[in-house]
């Protein structure tokens, strides 16, 4: 009794001075002070190299010998970049691009996920299909431009269908490989706890084999979005980013012009993977396939 009334003396409650278990919100604010500091680090080396490689580029064109009608000055394309967001055919070239590439990819997930969780649970089926998808996958999808023309035109269908092309395998085999590397000891019990074949596949195999999954999907994003400009580029034409960029150096002979277009490929392909790294880390955080993203 004693020791409790000098701890209330000393202005100490009994729940502080018993060590107590400390409150959620303090719990939330010590977990996210190293998260934020690990975010704010990322982002700071992330601006420095950016930083870094525009004053190399600006000291190379301004300083250097180069020829500025091929290689203009580095502010000089910073400054055609802003004019281009006041132009309104950037924003429908913009979607061009964007419009097959979210298609394309949305597409070739489904698939990929479809028939990589197939392969990893059937070993026959895998078998019986692993000849075909080898002499497939080395095939490089603008080798097909000439074939798609023909039987699609050159609008969003042919765009879409290279797309999903390219960029199914990287899905493909990294839900394969997520479906088999599941421990199969989970599976038992699973099936312990009086789940089907379905009921264990939905809730157990799935949920272990996202984390590989959204890395083959981060992985083909990118090959998705090279896929596009590059056809764009390909075909001509004023469709698409790649398209302002072929029209701007061959048709216009507008060299700031064809190098803002580059600029806004680039940023195309930084904001896509940012997007796509955040969402890993928000929900993957605990697999060590994704650490390292």
């Amino acid at each position: 009794m004693s020791l409790t009334k000098e701890r209330h003396h000393d202005g100490a409650s009994p729940a502080s001075a018993g060590g107590a278990p400390p409150s959620r919100t303090a719990t939330r604010r010590r977990r996210r002070g190293p998260h934020r500091w690990r975010t704010w680090e990322r982002v700071s080396l992330g601006l420095s190299g950016i930083l870094i490689f525009c004053v190399i580029v600006q000291l190379v064109t301004t300083v250097g010998y180069t020829d500025h009608d091929t290689l203009p000055v580095f502010t000089d394309v910073l400054v055609r970049f802003v004019q281009l967001f006041t132009e309104p055919y950037f924003y429908a070239a913009l979607w061009d691009t964007l419009s097959a590439f979210l298609l394309g990819i949305v597409i070739a997930t489904v698939l990929g996920v479809t028939l990589g969780v197939l392969f990893g649970l059937s070993e026959f089926t895998y078998r019986s299909s692993r000849t075909t998808v080898e002499m497939l996958r080395p095939i490089p999808a603008t080798a097909l431009i000439p074939v798609m023309i023909i039987i699609f035109g050159t609008g969003l269908g042919m765009k879409t269908i290279l797309v999903v092309f390219a960029s199914i395998w990287a899905i493909l085999f990294n839900a394969l490989y997520g479906v088999r590397n599941v421990d199969p000891l989970t599976k038992d019990m699973a099936r312990t706890f009086g789940l089907g074949r379905f009921a264990v596949v939905r809730r157990v195999v799935l949920p272990a084999a996202l984390p590989m999954i959204w890395a083959g999907v981060r992985i083909s994003s990118t090959v998705s979005l090279i896929v596009v400009i590059t056809l764009e580029l390909l075909l001509g034409g004023s469709v698409g980013v790649g398209g302002m960029i072929s029209q701007a150096r061959a048709g216009q002979n507008d060299v700031l012009a064809a190098y803002s277009a580059i600029i806004v490929a680039g940023l195309l392909g930084l904001l896509v993977n940012i997007a796509l790294a955040a969402v890993e880390r928000r929900f993957f955080a605990w697999s060590t396939t994704t650490k390292e993203g």
